[in-house]
């Protein structure tokens, strides 16, 4: 009997970790995960047969590296998933390392640095049909000042990567910074020091459609291609799907995302945002090569994207990659109980949105099968609220 493939997926605090996680083992695999904390979602889960302890790829990338390839070196695993964007960079810096060890399947680091710049998404989904709102790439403050003038009020500002280094150092701690919506003249300069430069600065779409699309992007083209229309976000405005369906594809826009990501490079799981305008026009709005907030909406509607990938990446001969299902729909837990607290403070009778009866729905955490990741999902929001540190 051949035994099961074994996988190592990092970062297991995260749900789309957790996500990944159960796509692998329902695909048969061995799933060992790692976490730099002791209440990590994925690691309570019955999907994960080995928990490891490796730093925080965030805090010391060189210290999570060092760990990772001391334990990749024992080759008790066949392939390696970066389950976030921090991990992604010092893994990808760091293959020759790791690839005597365990497959990673990565693009060239190069591709990888393109794939995180919000700039080269905006040239490229603009070749491609997919421009995004009015953007305006700024190197400094004077640059952004500017381009808020030229923009108006209400806008967002965006740094150039989500994750970039603190310092010069070789083992500068990685900081994430997330878009800011500015919505008055006021609130500039705050947004400025928020996100520091390089960044770019873009027109707010008001009460956009947002129209997710993700699969894994293989030679051949996309496989297991999934549409997801977000019905609430949180946070309001520039946040992540709090609930969303799936839906047909919108024609054509499949092809333009192959070649969007053709230009650009990548091969791999991905998501990219969009704002659907009306009559077949979609905006780019960013880009997410890694598992993703809503990926087990793609995996419970048919698409198993860690599956696809890892089987790609090992050479397995597997059935054919299926798409996702439309009418399936997704809720992440904690979004939407910040949703009803914001609305019930405000008085505003969106408030029950999340409260009403839906069907088939698949959760970000919550499974009845493996209910101990909302366990801790549950833990680990109390002590974010009353100060715990783990």
């Amino acid at each position: 009997m051949t035994p099961a493939p074994r996988a190592l997926v990092t970062d297991g605090e995260h749900r789309a970790v957790l996500a990944a996680c159960r796509g692998l083992h329902r695909a048969g695999y061995a799933v060992t995960v790692s976490s730099a904390k002791r209440v990590a979602m994925a690691a309570w889960s019955r999907a994960t047969e080995r928990r490891i302890t490796l730093p925080d790829a965030r805090t010391s990338p060189e210290l999570f590296v060092e760990a990772l390839a001391g334990s990749v070196a024992s080759r008790s695993w066949d392939v390696l998933v970066p389950g976030t964007e921090a991990s992604l960079l010092p893994v990808s810096a760091a293959r020759d390392e790791l690839e005597p060890h365990v497959a990673v399947g990565l693009p060239p680091h190069p591709i990888v640095l393109r794939s995180l710049d919000k700039h080269v998404l905006q040239l490229a989904a603009t070749e491609v049909g997919l421009a995004p709102p009015t953007s305006i790439a700024c190197k400094d403050r004077s640059e952004a000042v500017a381009a808020a003038t030229e923009i108006g009020f209400p806008l967002v500002v965006k740094p150039a990567r989500s994750f970039q280094a603190v310092s010069d150092a070789p083992d500068a701690a990685l900081e994430q910074r997330g878009p800011v919506l500015v919505e008055k003249e006021g609130d500039l300069d705050a947004a400025l020091r928020s996100v520091r430069a390089p960044m770019t600065v873009q027109r707010f779409v008001q009460d956009p459609r947002i129209v997710s699309c993700a699969g894994v992007r293989l030679p051949e083209g996309v496989a297991g291609f999934t549409v997801a229309r977000y019905v609430r976000t949180w946070s309001p405005g520039v946040g992540s799907a709090a609930f969303a369906r799936t839906s047909e594809p919108p024609e054509g826009l499949r092809s333009r995302i192959e070649e969007l990501l053709a230009r650009i490079g990548w091969e791999g799981i991905f998501e990219l945002e969009l704002f659907d305008e009306g009559d077949g026009r979609f905006e780019a709005i960013d880009l997410n090569p890694r598992p993703f907030g809503w990926l087990s909406l793609a995996i419970g509607a048919g698409a198993n994207l860690p599956a696809i990938w890892c089987d790609h990446v090992l050479g397995r001969s597997t059935a054919p990659a299926a798409d996702a299902a439309p009418g399936y729909g997704y809720r992440w837990e904690e979004g939407e109980l910040k949703y009803v607290v914001r609305h019930v403070r405000q008085l505003d009778k969106r408030a029950f949105a999340p409260l009403r009866p839906q069907r088939k729905v698949i959760h970000a955490c919550f499974e009845l099968r493996d209910p101990a990741p909302f366990l801790a999902q549950s833990l680990g929001l109390a002590g974010s609220l009353f100060g715990r540190k783990d």
